[in-house]
Parts: structure tokens; sequence; C-alpha cells
């Protein structure tokens, strides 16, 4: 399986690129449910991988904060991570207190991130 890596070069602060995010999450769940194929096909595809690509970024930009939790709760399958960082609370744009960057299944974020990368994301951050 090839690695992809990808470098956004960003600026933003821990929060902002949370609030993207969530923000690029919410279309991509509003697009999958649109009676349009070019939408639901196309356009929900492309958030989805923009939504992991963001989310890669956010561990790239704070790597000393930022981890990947397999999460049981939700995917008993083991088959998504909860993307996590220390006990600081992160507010959206439209005031949900977020204590995550939403879910990347495991298979992107092998996909996307370096095995070294990875060994680094899944170790818990405090």
């Amino acid at each position: 399986m090839q690695t992809i890596n990808y470098k956004f070069e960003s600026s933003l602060k821990l929060n902002e690129i949370v609030d993207r995010i969530v923000s690029i999450n919410r279309a991509w769940k509003v697009a999958k449910e649109d009676p349009s194929p070019q939408i639901n096909n196309v356009m929900a595809e492309r958030l989805k991988d923009q939504k992991s690509l963001w989310q890669v970024e956010l561990f790239r930009s704070y790597p000393e904060q930022v981890w990947f939790k397999l999460d049981l709760d939700s995917y008993p399958d083991g088959s998504a991570f909860s993307v996590r960082w220390g006990s600081q609370k992160v507010f959206s744009s439209d005031g949900d207190i977020k204590w995550n960057a939403e879910h990347i299944p495991v298979a992107v974020a092998r996909r996307l991130l370096t095995e070294t990368e990875l060994k680094l994301a899944i170790n818990q951050k405090n």
C-alpha cells in the first residue's frame, strides 16, 4: 500500500483546524444525503477526503498534543480513530464544545501517514 504524504504548511491554530474539520464533516454528511448523484457521490467523497487531509494536518501541526485513539465504542470493529488532543476545550464556530476532531478511518490514516507518524499518532498525549 502506498503512503500519501501531504503537507499543507498551515499556520492555523489548533482550534481553527478543528473548526474546519467539524465544518467539512457536517457538509460531508449533508452531501451524502443529497438526492443528486453528483453531490452524494462526487462531492461527498471529496469532502470526506478533505476532512481526512485536515485531520492529518492537525496531527502534523501539533504532534506533541494530537493523537489518534481507536474508538471501539462507536466502531467496535476497530475501523476508526477518534482524533484527540489534550484537555483543552475547543469551541466550533456554531458553539459546540469539541473534545475530538471527528473520526478518521484506520485505513485512511495508514494511507496518509508514514509508519513513523502513525506510531507517534496512536500514542496518547497529555
